[in-house]
């Protein structure tokens, strides 16, 4: 019972360092949300200010040229002109005049023109209405599990997620789960990311340039897919996605020089397999150096090396396969 109470006193530590980590990407994801309605704002006010200004500067240009245009009339009407000169310089004077009382008019109408800005009601009372970013729940405690005991399936349920744009039967390569409990997965046959809402229904759908091999979770509504085509290593690299109001949004694109079928994310590195050696980068791509590689897997005939990587207890664990041609397809699939 002790043993189990230090234990459940790290599981308890864990979990509140993971909920404080959430917590941080909540915020986090609410500040660009503000930042970006605050520059769509100003983007408008600047268009609307540019707009105004330009045709006040306009208009007193052109109260200057009629000024400007009546002064030169009434100079020539005092010299000594021929009468049909007199009547032609009359006449132009007129017509500057009642062109310029018809923007005198205009000037008067527009005096004044000033911009306000009316605030997002709806925004502020629904931050005004919130009372927390999230609700904290107290779950059941997890145990240690012994790795030997037989796990029986009590009961399944089956989805379909393909949808009208897929070619292909559906080969699900990749799963992760958002904090709001969407599911994004990678469907390697259709070259695409899927998000299923919690009635596992398709919602939105993003295409690759090639086939999508692993995923894994960056932060609650971020993950990495690592894409490759065998054949076009100008395809191969490591898509960053975030999952923002139903919809999922490309972040950035790592290219890689190498194979990229397996990816795990560790400590704010990304850990990348090219199917004979393993690779620690940086968020930004930048490689911090090549952990292991298999010198012998060179694909040769009928046997393909491939390096798997995941987590165990919190700490990184590499798996080496040979897998022979006939159930490498199976086995990646």
């Amino acid at each position: 019972m002790v043993d189990r109470g230090k234990n459940n006193i790290k599981s308890l530590k864990a979990s509140y360092e993971q909920i404080c980590e959430e917590i941080l990407d909540e915020r986090r994801q609410i500040n660009e949300n503000l930042d970006r309605l605050q520059q769509n704002t100003i983007i408008e006010l600047e268009s609307i200010h540019e707009r105004l200004n330009n045709s006040i500067e306009d208009d007193t240009k052109r109260c200057l040229e009629c000024i400007s245009k009546l002064k030169i009339y009434g100079a020539k009407l005092k010299d000594n002109m021929l009468p049909e000169r007199t009547f032609i310089t009359l006449q132009k004077c007129i017509d500057q005049t009642a062109a310029a009382d018809s923007l005198i008019k205009s000037m008067i109408k527009n005096d004044g023109t000033d911009i306000k800005f009316q605030p997002n009601r709806e925004l502020i009372q629904c931050h005004a209405d919130c009372t927390d970013l999230g609700k904290i729940i107290i779950g059941d405690p997890q145990y240690n599990v012994d790795p030997n005991k037989i796990v029986s399936i009590e009961d399944k349920s089956e989805y379909n997620v393909r949808t009208a744009t897929d070619k292909y039967e559906c080969s699900i390569t990749g799963i992760c789960t958002t904090s709001n409990g969407d599911l994004v997965i990678a469907d390697r046959y259709n070259d695409c990311v899927k998000l299923l809402n919690q009635a596992y229904k398709v919602i939105d759908q993003v295409q690759l340039p090639t086939k999508p091999w692993s995923m894994c979770s960056i932060s609650s509504f971020e993950m990495a897919v690592a894409v490759c085509q065998r054949y076009a290593d100008a395809l191969n690299g490591i898509h960053f996605l975030k999952v923002d109001g139903g919809k999922i949004i490309r972040k950035q694109v790592l290219k890689m020089n190498h194979g990229c079928y397996g990816i795990a994310h560790v400590d704010a590195e990304v850990f990348v397999t090219s199917g004979t050696a393993l690779y620690e980068y940086t968020m930004d791509g930048r490689l911090v150096k090549k952990l292991y590689e298999d010198s012998t897997g060179q694909s040769r005939g009928d046997i393909y090396e491939y390096i798997i990587i995941f987590l165990f207890s919190g700490m990184l664990c590499i798996l080496c396969l040979h897998i022979n041609e006939l159930d490498k397809d199976e086995f990646l699939a």
